[in-house]
């Protein structure tokens, strides 16, 4: 007996130092270190520099940005304290605004260059005064932001965005000779709204003009905007919905439309021009699927189809980082990359934001971010989720291409067997798994987005080409010869010529793929993917002890089950033999087991 209870104690024992075990190594990282800097803080900074109204503003709209942020937020990476940098901040809120609203806001955008290349702080502009600006940015850069923080900095500067719609609007008034102390009936309404919006489209300074050059314009729309007809009714759709029921408005609810009109815009401007940009483009891609139109065939629609928009210049393009001259037999218009360029885009009198068509790709990122919810994961993971997530031309629960999900396991080898969520390279997988809708991620400083005037004032060249330069263009990409023979026309018969750029079989156009990564914020990824492994050593070192634990458990319980079967038949055995024992019977008698 003094045995079994000493075994069973020890049983306990090992027991007890398992439990305990796996509670040391598998317990969760440490909490983020609470910010000495009160949340509440930077609501006064911008109370203090833009007002009390300004703060209402914000606060109103503090919830439903949070929650809009918080896939993303949880997805980057972040300090000690579990804030993320001015990079990812930035990333973050450009993101944000092109998904809400079609926005691209100045100083956020990247335009080209790495997201680190400046603090979302810069996009205040001249609204918050230096000082103040000064201010976060040192705080920033030192502490970070966490999802609060950012959700102010983002409601900031949208709120800054409808301050300067209102003004558009008092002016619009003032050009009506109309009080915004009084009201006003259905019909001078929508003039109103309709006058604020042929300046809002047109980029004109509502300030600056008069009643004469206002009506001018209005008489003229329809031919200055084909689609003006339908903006006109998305005007009196918001007004239904924004104020129903009303006939008669005050200033108050004529504030609520155009500030509803101003969020809407983007979403409108997408499901119209630039859906018809969209298809356009599909109706001229080649074969495969590969999400890219040749360029003979681009130029030639303009005759051919009158796709009268497609006339830039090829070395506009170019530089946009629209052109796939992997293969410059044939150069390519790759969809996506068009279809986000910013002569797509149109700019308010306002030198906070352009409204350009929503990038289709961002969905498809959000619903990534969601499954993953880290700032990693590992390829096999990445390629459940992704086969598994339909697109506009993409069916859901498909077999990714053998090459494509090899290059995803290359990029994990450079990154310690994860693949980062946000950077160039899964960027770029991403286009090639969704040639259509994710455009083509170049390396930073390799492209130079500009607007058409932009580009015309840096060259002295024309954006669009007349027709007899698109007739030339047209005759020399014709594919009058094959490629090879092409080629060694241009370069000399001893040349080797490219592949080919796209594989029209499998739909995969991989020539352009480069193994250049560019982290959204390096210093921060470094920091979380250390204290990841710290937690997965920790986690694989419990595991291992607990499991030799758990065996010791199970040899100390065979052992002591054992023993305990060899005592009770040494004490049967024992009985069996003592004279009168029950055991004994007479010899015709069945023999009977004392060992149970």
């Amino acid at each position: 007996m003094a045995c079994r209870c000493c075994m069973r104690l020890a049983l306990l024992a090992l027991l007890g130092v398992a439990v305990v075990s796996a509670n040391t190594f598998l317990e969760k990282a440490p909490e983020p270190v609470p910010d000495p800097f009160d949340q509440v803080a930077l609501l006064d900074r911008f109370e203090e520099a833009l007002g009390s109204g300004q703060r209402q503003a914000t606060e109103a709209r503090l919830k439903d940005i949070t929650e809009a942020l918080a896939h993303t937020f949880a997805t980057l990476p972040k300090n000690e304290r579990g804030a993320v940098g001015t990079a990812g901040a930035r990333y973050a809120i450009h993101r944000l605004f092109v998904q809400r609203h079609g926005w691209q806001v100045q100083g956020v955008a990247p335009e080209g260059e790495t997201w680190s290349s400046s603090s979302p702080v810069a996009a205040l502009g001249e609204g918050v005064p230096g000082h103040v600006q000064d201010l976060l940015d040192k705080r920033f850069g030192s502490h970070g932001l966490d999802l609060h923080e950012l959700a102010v900095l983002a409601a900031t500067l949208e709120n800054m965005i409808h301050a300067e719609a209102i003004q558009s609007l008092e002016a619009t008034y003032k050009v009506y000779g109309e009080s915004t102390e009084g009201m006003l009936d259905e019909a001078s309404t929508e003039r109103i709204v309709d006058s604020y919006m042929q300046a809002y489209v047109l980029g004109h300074n509502m300030s600056e003009l008069t009643r004469q050059m206002v009506d001018r314009t209005y008489s003229r729309m329809d031919r200055i905007l084909p689609l003006w007809q339908q903006t006109r009714e998305f005007l009196r759709d918001v007004q239904r919905e924004v104020a129903p029921g009303l006939s008669a408005f005050s200033f108050a609810d004529v504030t609520r439309i155009v500030e509803a009109v101003s969020e809407r815009y983007g979403q409108h401007q997408d499901s119209v021009e630039c859906e018809d940009i969209q298809q356009k483009l599909l109706q001229l891609e080649e074969v495969g699927g590969t999400g890219r139109v040749k360029l003979h065939d681009f130029y030639a629609s303009v005759r051919k189809h009158r796709f009268w928009q497609f006339r830039e210049h090829p070395e506009f393009l170019k530089q946009a980082g629209v052109l796939d001259d992997s293969d410059p037999s044939s150069p390519r218009v790759i969809i996506p990359n068009y279809f986000n360029m910013p002569s797509n885009c149109f700019n308010p009198p306002t030198a906070l934001y352009a409204i350009c068509c929503i990038d289709k790709c961002e969905a498809l990122i959000d619903h990534v971010e969601s499954e993953i919810q880290a700032p990693h994961a590992t390829p096999e993971r990445i390629v459940r989720v992704v086969s598994a997530l339909p697109s506009a031309s993409v069916p859901a629960n498909r077999t990714l291409h053998q090459e494509l999900v090899a290059r995803l396991e290359r990029v994990a080898q450079q990154h310690d067997g994860v693949v980062p969520l946000h950077g160039r390279l899964f960027s770029q997988w991403m286009h090639f798994a969704y040639p259509r809708e994710c455009p083509y991620p170049h390396a930073a400083g390799t492209t130079k987005l500009m607007s058409s005037e932009e580009w015309s004032q840096a060259t002295g060249m024309k954006v669009s080409l007349m027709l007899a330069d698109l007739e030339r263009y047209v005759e020399q990409l014709h594919p009058v010869t094959e490629p090879t023979d092409w080629w060694q026309q241009q370069h000399g018969q001893h040349q080797v010529p490219p592949q080919h750029a796209c594989d029209e079989e499998t739909g995969t156009c991989m020539a352009m793929w480069q193994d250049v990564e560019e982290l959204v914020d390096a210093g921060h990824w470094d920091i979380t993917r250390k204290a990841n492994q710290h937690v997965e050593g920790a986690s694989s070192v419990g595991t291992v002890m607990l499991r030799a634990l758990m065996l010791l458990a199970f040899v100390a319980s065979s052992v002591m089950a054992i023993g305990g079967f060899v005592q009770q038949a040494h004490e049967s055995f024992s009985a069996s033999l003592t004279p009168g024992s029950a055991c004994i019977k007479p010899a015709l008698s069945k023999s009977t087991n004392c060992f149970v």
